[in-house]
This record gives C-alpha cells, sequence and structure tokens, in this order.
C-alpha cells in the first residue's frame, strides 16, 4: 500500500522580531500665573517576520521523528517580510490661571508601507479650553453652576492601514505569484508564473482631519456633571478600492486614495450622584448616562455613472437598498394569473423542476414601484434602480450606557445596561438560525417554533413564505434584500449586576478580619430586542465585518457568588 503524502513529517522555523525606539524630553517653566510645558520626541519601529519550513516523506522509522529518515519526495519553503515606522512628534501645553488652556501637536511620521516619494506625512492639532466657571462675572452662579469649561479642537491624524498579513505591506509593489502545476513534463511538476494584480504605485496617507466642540459642565456642587461633543470630521484620500471596473478588465480594482468621506456625530455623557441618609442610614445613590450617535456620507468618489454597487458621491454610508414586499399570494390562481414578471428575484423558482418552477400561493408578491411589469434593479444605479429603494441602513445609531446604583447601609446594587436605538441587517444566506430550512434545507438547526413560522393554506398570516429550499441562497426570492426581513438589531441589555453585603464591622473584627463582603453578580441577565429571531444575538451581529450571517455564539448568562476578604 502507498502510504505516501500521509506518512510524512514536517518541521518549522519561525522568527518573529519587534525593535522599537522611544526618545523624548519634556521642558516645564512656570512664571507667575503662566505654566508652559514642551515635549519633544522621536520614535521608530521595525518589525521582522521569516518562516523557513521543510517536508519529507516517507518515513523509515514509526517512533523517531527526523528529517534526514524520510526517503521520498522532500519539500522546502520559506517567506519573509518587514515594515518600519519612523516619526517625529512635539507638543506644547501653556495655561494661564488655569482659566485659559492651549495645546499645540505636531507629527512627521513615515511608513514603509507607501512608495519612498509619498511615505511622510505632516499631521498637526491645535486644541483650546476656557474655564468660564472661573472668571469673575460667573461667581454668582456658582452656586447652581459648579463647573463650566468650554473646548474646542482641530486637527489631522493620518491612517496607513492597507489590510493586514504579508501581502498588503507592500502594496503599490506588483507581484508575481509562483506555483507548481499539475501538469507533469519529463517527470516533474512544470513551475508557473501570474501575471500580477494591478497596483496603483503613487498612493500616500488617509487624513482625517476633525473639528470638535464641547462643553464640560457641573450643577449644584458637582452632583450633576454633563458632557457634550459635537465633532465633523472629514476623512481623504481614503486607502480603499477604487472605481468599479469592467469584467473584462480581468482583476479587481486595486486599494489607492480613492474617496472621500464626511462623518457628523454627538456624544452627551449625564451622570448624577448623591448621598445623605435615609431611615437614620448612610444612603448614597447615583445615576447617569451615555448617548452618542453619527452619520458619514461619501464627498467625492470616482464613479460617474453612481452605480449602486460601489460608493458614489452623496452616499449615506451602511445604506441598505430593498424591494418592497405586497404579502403573499393567497391562491395559486392568483399566482399563475400574476401579471407581473418576478423571474429575476425568483432564480431559485425558475429553476424548478416541474410544477415548482411556477408561482404558487405562499410564495412572495413583489411590488412594482416604477410600474414597468417587471421586477428588477434596473441598470443598478441612483438614477435607474428599477424597484429598489432604500429601506434601512447597517450603521448604529444611537449607542447608549445606563449605569445606577446604590448604597445603603452595609448593601449596594450596580446595574449597567446597554444598548442601541437602531441599526439594521439583512439575514445573508449563512444565516442559518434565521432560515432553517429555507435557506439550507437540509440545516442542522431548526428552531422549535419554525414550523409555526411558514406559510401554509391553515397560517396563511405566517412571517415566512411557503417553505422552497435554498430560497435564501443566490436567485432565490429570499436571498435579495426586502422591507419585510429587513431586521432592526435595537436592543437593550442588562450586562451586569452587583448585589452586595458588607458585614458588620463589629461582628467581622471578632474574628480578626477588617472586612467581609458577600456578592452576586449576574452578566448578561436579559435582552429585550427589536429582532425577530430568539436564536441570534443581537450584540453580536456585525452587519458590515465578519459575521453578517449572525452565526456567532451569543454571550452566555453567567452568575457568580463571591467573597471578599480583608484582613
Amino acid at each position: 500500500m502507498n502510504y505516501e503524502g500521509y506518512d510524512q513529517l514536517k518541521e518549522s522555523t519561525r522568527l518573529d522580531q519587534h525593535h522599537s525606539v522611544n526618545l523624548f524630553a519634556t521642558y516645564e517653566k512656570k512664571i507667575n500665573e503662566h505654566n508652559l510645558k514642551v515635549t519633544a520626541g522621536y520614535n521608530y519601529e521595525l518589525q521582522k517576520y521569516k518562516n523557513n519550513s521543510t517536508l519529507r516523506q516517507n518515513l523509515l522509522s514509526e517512533d523517531l521523528n527526523q528529517i534526514d529518515l524520510g526517503t521520498g519526495v522532500q519539500q522546502a519553503g520559506g517567506n519573509a517580510s518587514e515594515w518600519a515606522l519612523l516619526g517625529y512628534f512635539g507638543r506644547i501645553n501653556y495655561d494661564y490661571q488655569g482659566k485659559y488652556l492651549l495645546e499645540l501637536d505636531g507629527r512627521y511620521d513615515g511608513t514603509s508601507r507607501f512608495p519612498s516619494k509619498s511615505r511622510f506625512g505632516f499631521f498637526p492639532s491645535v486644541s483650546a479650553g476656557w474655564r468660564i466657571s472661573e472668571e469673575k462675572f460667573f461667581q454668582s452662579l456658582k452656586p447652581a453652576v459648579s463647573e463650566f469649561k468650554f473646548r474646542a479642537s482641530y486637527g489631522t491624524l493620518g491612517n496607513q492601514d492597507v489590510g493586514t498579513g504579508n501581502s498588503n505591506l507592500y502594496p503599490y509593489i506588483p507581484v508575481i505569484n509562483s506555483a507548481l502545476s499539475k501538469w507533469v513534463v519529463d517527470g516533474n511538476q512544470v513551475q508557473t508564473l501570474s501575471a500580477p494584480n494591478p497596483v496603483v504605485p503613487d498612493f500616500t496617507w488617509e487624513k482625517s482631519t476633525s473639528l470638535n466642540l464641547g462643553a464640560d459642565m457641573g450643577f449644584f456642587n458637582d452632583r450633576l456633571q454633563a458632557s457634550f461633543d459635537w465633532y465633523d470630521r472629514k476623512t481623504t484620500n481614503m486607502l480603499i478600492n477604487g472605481k468599479t471596473l469592467p469584467s473584462v478588465f480581468g482583476a479587481a480594482s486595486p486599494k489607492q486614495n480613492a474617496g472621500d468621506l464626511q462623518t457628523k456625530g454627538w456624544d452627551l455623557s449625564i451622570n448624577w450622584r448623591d448621598k445623605g441618609k435615609l431611615f437614620d442610614k448612610p444612603f448614597g445613590y447615583n445615576f447617569g448616562i451615555v448617548l452618542s450617535d453619527y452619520k458619514a456620507k461619501i464627498t467625492k468618489f470616482d464613479n460617474p455613472n453612481n452605480l449602486l454597487n460601489n460608493f458614489y458621491v452623496g452616499q449615506q454610508l451602511g445604506e441598505i437598498w430593498g424591494y418592497s414586499i405586497d404579502g403573499y399570494f393567497k391562491s395559486d390562481e392568483e399566482a399563475k394569473n400574476w401579471k407581473i414578471n418576478q423571474d429575476y428575484v425568483d432564480g431559485q423558482r425558475t429553476g424548478s423542476p416541474g410544477e415548482w418552477s411556477q408561482l404558487h400561493a405562499g410564495d412572495l408578491k413583489f411590488k412594482d414601484t416604477n410600474g414597468d411589469g417587471v421586477i428588477n434593479d434596473g441598470k443598478n444605479t441612483l438614477s435607474d434602480h428599477g424597484d429598489l429603494r432604500k429601506i434601512g441602513n447597517s450603521l448604529p445609531r444611537y449607542s447608549f450606557g445606563i449605569n445606577a446604583g446604590f448604597n445603603w447601609g452595609n448593601f449596594d446594587v450596580a446595574l449597567f445596561f446597554q444598548g442601541i436605538g437602531k441599526q439594521n441587517w439583512y439575514p445573508n444566506t449563512e444565516a442559518g438560525m434565521f432560515w432553517g430550512t429555507l435557506g439550507r434545507p437540509y440545516s442542522s438547526f431548526i428552531p422549535k417554533d419554525y414550523e409555526s413560522k411558514l406559510w401554509t393554506p391553515q397560517n396563511p398570516n405566517s412571517y415566512f413564505p411557503l417553505n422552497r429550499g435554498y430560497a435564501a441562497y443566490s436567485g432565490g426570492e429570499l436571498y435579495y434584500n426586502n422591507d419585510k426581513y429587513l431586521q432592526d438589531l435595537a436592543y437593550i441589555r442588562l450586562k451586569n449586576a452587583t448585589i452586595g453585603y458588607n458585614l458588620p464591622t463589629s461582628l467581622i473584627r471578632k474574628i480578626k478580619l477588617e472586612k467581609l463582603r458577600v456578592y452576586f453578580t449576574g452578566q448578561n441577565l436579559f435582552t429585550f430586542t427589536k429582532l425577530k429571531s430568539k436564536y441570534i444575538d443581537p450584540e453580536q451581529i456585525t452587519p458590515d465585518g465578519a459575521d453578517v450571517g449572525g452565526r456567532a455564539y451569543p454571550f452566555m448568562k453567567t452568575y457568580t457568588l463571591g467573597l471578599d476578604v480583608t484582613f
């Protein structure tokens, strides 16, 4: 019996080195009520990676693992890469009487990821603050407004991240890949070379320039504290793939400085804390909320036809385009006499044999929103998008966190909630815990309530349509984004709850202890969500990221009972 390919030994060596140098100096000077601080520095990083491997087949011994005990085919391989960063930075801080604050920053950075002529960039910023509450004219308001500080900043940051992995360390250099083909000539596999992917040789730093206005306030001797920030960030020379190229080009559009983006948003934080007595025992409580929101839109991109499958000027980042659903066909007769052609969104049906290639009762009715008698995406452009329309957005809106707590006597309670106000997600073909057999008909996961959600003549008002295998796969009626199955990931979750009790000091000192606290903590105790599936965790889904199918294992509920002991 030939064991070649199975009886083998492979050994690898790997060298991974990271060298860094950070040098900085600080100078401080105080003259009367003027305070000055100057910092300057140098930063250098070098990352080196090297890997070698050797493989030998048909070993002479089952017990000894050595490459030279192999008698069969021997293979060797390896790769190496490195990247480097170099930067100079400086900062000047100035304040007068603790009322007027000024900071100037500057960085001059270079990276090996860009061509030599465009490796360096200068990134300055300035910020200022005014503690209005320290002015004489404000003193009369102090009993009510204990602190009032206004802040403003304007500056630029650079981004050199063009992706991960060795293939993205030098994206401006075309790379010819080599491989052994399956063709054998003169007893040897033929070595092949493939044409390199196209590159843009002159790209450089992506820059984000931000204007930020904010205020910090304290009321009633700082029992009530509030902070608000508004920002307008313009990202220019975005490091993204460029314009959509025709399929005859034969390759994807290379990464380049291809567009500009504007993001506007705000952050709000409010906290209340107070203490007193309740039934002659010390009582304290607190409540706080953090709330934020933002929107982003494309302001520059080379897409003259405004194709919807790429960025276009004016596009709201995260837009979801889809079709409108007008319920189900109530009978086979209604489906048979349907005058609107919806074969484009029913490829899975038209590819079925015999009777199942026809529309039936329980199939989805798509709205002909442009009135041309055909359901499709037109030219898939902003001016001609057929029956498509904007049905949602995948970016999170109104992200929030809520904390609350109190202590009374020896008891204490702390709660923390978090959530999102709105975020849309259309389950993709891999969302098996949502689609069930409407995705893969051989799905290993069938929700307990799944059957009750499927259309049948006895259940005409069901959530899901007539059960067709692969309906959520390419070409199926559920594959295309639509407003009926678009999900809202809005949720609120009790992330943490802690209840504690400190045993009385008079009791624990009898056993030579300073403190003994008993506590119970629960994590992820309950979740309220708009998501129409109790088998998918709304916090785990990343509509534009790695888990677009909602397949990540949900966060577990955990319970902890413990003791804190101080001797």
